[in-house]
């Protein structure tokens, strides 16, 4: 019996050590690494919050308000926020006119591509976005995001996928691109609300300057083409 009693004594004690070298190895070595990542947020109270799972594993209620920002927080603990102003951008606009069919629900999703200091170095970041999904009543956050946004990008995780890309940004990396500081804070700013009279009208202005510079181009290559036509005949004639 005391034999046992030492043997067991003995094997707790390696384990503890062994889980305290552990820890003593992996813990300080990047303690302060700060890392580019998409932050999973919900609504409440009129306020974002930090979700405590990933979107998979939440499951938002219909007349919910689920928001996405890309950024490098100095403090995990409190990444920063998307820069919506939820007095404004609230479920009943971005939802407007969008009825639930029977066993749907509508969830409105603010994404939020951050800020040019960490956008990839070839890239700029999108202008932020709101849509309304509408989906199952059980679909999961990611679902309701993927229903929403188009190129949502994950990889395999330990308990969840991770979310890695929104709408293809960034194309590459999954929250492993460390940054040389935090991303500061900032005021709030405009989201185009998908299917909205405005984002409408921001289509129609971008339609009609590419229709309004086709003619003028034409219109100069046939100068050009008149111009260089009136030379020949000129100079055939003079030889003539």
């Amino acid at each position: 019996m005391r034999s046992l009693r030492a043997l067991l004594a003995t094997a707790f004690a390696v384990l503890i050590g062994a889980a305290g070298s552990i820890m003593l190895a992996v813990s300080p070595a990047h303690a302060d690494d700060i890392y580019r990542y998409w932050a999973y947020f919900t609504v409440q109270d009129g306020a974002f919050v930090p979700a405590d799972t990933g979107p998979a594993d939440a499951t938002p209620a219909d007349g919910s308000i689920e928001g996405y920002r890309y950024a490098a927080p100095a403090d995990f603990t409190n990444p920063n926020l998307p820069r919506a102003d939820l007095s404004t951008v609230s479920f009943d606009e971005v939802c407007a006119g969008v009825d639930a069919a029977d066993g749907q629900k509508r969830v409105a999703v603010l994404i939020d591509y951050g800020v040019q200091q960490d956008a990839p170095s070839d890239a700029a970041p999108p202008e932020p976005q709101a849509y309304c999904a509408q989906v199952p009543e059980d679909a999961n956050g990611l679902q309701v995001l993927e229903s929403a946004a188009s190129a949502v990008r994950t990889e395999p995780g330990g308990i969840a996928p991770l979310l890695c890309g929104i709408n293809d940004y960034p194309t590459t990396g999954c929250a492993d691109e460390i940054a040389e500081s935090g991303t500061p804070a900032d005021d709030t700013v405009e989201f185009a609300i998908a299917g909205s009279d405005d984002d409408d009208a921001v289509a129609s202005e971008s339609a009609s300057d590419d229709g309004t510079n086709t003619p003028l181009l034409i219109g100069a290559v046939v100068v050009v083409l008149l111009v260089a036509g009136g030379g020949f005949y000129l100079s055939r004639r003079r030889a003539a």
